[in-house]
């Protein structure tokens, strides 16, 4: 099973303004992890919301963006008869519940 992090630029009411993805994917769920920690590590107000399965990540608590990341789960079509595509994954958000900031 693969990973892809995701993250996306939104304005202060939540208006998406941009998006991509960190690296091209990651075997491990840990590599994942490390990716969305080393990705978050600039930004002093970072949010973990467990029930949405993202991060929210702002320079302050003032500022007007903020950045949602979030991992990906890739289902390969051998194990689900369909396509490759990268789906949202609640159960592999779940196993990093919080972020370990240094």
């Amino acid at each position: 099973m693969a990973y892809r992090v995701r993250w996306q630029l939104v304005g202060r009411s939540g208006q998406p303004l941009d998006n991509g993805w960190l690296g091209e994917g990651f075997v491990p769920y840990g590599d994942a992890m490390a990716a969305v920690t080393e990705f978050l590590r600039p930004y002093p107000e970072v949010y973990r919301c467990p029930t949405e399965s993202y991060w929210l990540a702002r320079r302050s608590m003032d500022a007007d963006l903020a950045v949602w990341v979030w991992i990906e789960r890739h289902e390969t079509a051998e194990l689900t008869g369909t396509d490759n595509a990268w789906m949202s994954s609640s159960a592999a958000a779940e196993q990093a519940s919080t972020l370990v900031r240094d």
